[in-house]
């Protein structure tokens, strides 16, 4: 059974939430940092144009701040369970500098995550978008 066609398979492989084959990022790695934002202008397998509008990445800010503040709150519990008598110092210092270590990570999932709220999965997108190139 696989995750085809989900929003999972979209967000965790970090591909095109319309046809699931190709990237949405032009480098796989978020820590090269002159090619942290490039993005292909369209998916060249089903021709979706990843930049929807000017600014449409700005709402992916709200999502990277959820998920900040969700990453917070789960080292404070691991915190809290694997070492009761930490203090609020080392709680700063250990959850503010893995957060800026993961900032890029989570910098590009906040954009999947975002980009998949308004595209949807077409099993079709590919035939669509190879006949509207032949037209």
């Amino acid at each position: 059974m696989g995750l085809k066609g989900t929003k999972i398979a979209s967000i965790f492989g970090m591909t095109c939430p319309r046809c699931q084959e190709s990237k949405l990022f032009e480098d796989s790695n978020p820590y090269n940092f002159s090619k942290i934002f490039d993005m292909p202008e369209r998916c060249d397998k089903c021709g979706q144009k990843f930049e929807v509008e000017p600014g449409f990445y700005y709402g992916a800010m709200y999502v990277s701040y959820g998920i900040s503040i969700a990453y917070l709150v789960s080292v404070f519990v691991a915190m809290l369970v694997l070492y009761p008598e930490f203090t609020t110092t080392e709680y700063l210092v250990i959850g503010i500098s893995t957060l800026l270590l993961l900032t890029p990570v989570f910098f590009r999932v906040a954009r999947v995550v975002w980009i998949n709220f308004f595209v949807n999965f077409d099993p079709k997108a590919i035939e669509k978008w190879s006949e509207q190139k032949k037209a």
